[in-house]
């Protein structure tokens, strides 16, 4: 995104309105229990986009959220948002995710968050493998289901080397090698931010590909 302008244009959920459903709140985790307690929007001169700016009063614990949304300035078939604070929590992961490999993300980010460094590079792993396995990876073990997919030319070549450092951490953690001293801090961070750049490759991107089409299908 080069300017505020293009938020909501390439990307996001669908409705031309916030969902607040969608918006949790960073202190108390509930989600959707809001009333705005503030509106203002900016309209782009010569064209129907409309930034908006929402400031949210959560019901429950009456703390506050500020919210920078927009819908797509042609049908408003889609909208996108940012919200500050954010929670420092996670609870969901993308819908247009797999099921197994979402769950294993959020246990990933969670146990970092907790700084349970072995068990974050586990879960990290686990959601590899079935980030793979939904594309059809084929092998006996998760090296042999990297090569797979890397001989496929789904995997680049930076990728299958990250896939791999991420594979041999989570094995050091899940094989309780007793000669290692564990997982550390940084690497269980690095390898996490390894992981959601992967889900981005895999998932997010050819997403966003698809609501492309369908908005220039319907313009």
């Amino acid at each position: 995104m080069d300017s505020w302008w293009d938020l909501g244009e390439w990307s996001g959920v669908e409705g031309e309105k916030l969902n607040l459903h969608e918006v949790t709140c960073p202190f108390c985790f509930e989600s959707g229990n809001f009333s705005i307690a503030f509106h203002a929007e900016k309209k782009k001169a010569n064209s129907h986009k409309i930034l908006n700016f929402d400031t949210l009063l959560c019901n429950n614990c009456k703390g506050y959220v500020m919210v920078l949304w927009s819908a797509t300035s042609d049908y408003h078939a889609i909208h996108d948002s940012y919200v500050v604070p954010w929670p420092l929590k996670f609870d969901k992961y993308p819908k247009h995710w797999p099921e197994t490999v979402g769950r294993f993300w959020l246990q990933a980010h969670r146990n970092l968050l907790d700084e349970n460094w072995d068990a974050s590079a586990i879960m990290a792993r686990s959601s590899l493998q079935a980030a793979l396995r939904e594309l059809g990876a084929v092998g006996k073990n998760l090296f042999q289901e990297i090569e797979d997919l890397s001989k496929k030319g789904i995997l680049p070549p930076l990728i299958n080397n990250w896939s791999h450092e991420l594979r041999e951490l989570g094995n050091e953690s899940t094989h309780a090698d007793i000669s290692k001293s564990g997982t550390q801090r940084q690497d269980a961070r690095d390898i996490v931010k390894f992981l959601d750049f992967l889900m981005q490759y895999l998932f997010d991107l050819p997403n966003e590909i698809n609501e492309y089409r369908k908005r220039k299908t319907k313009s």
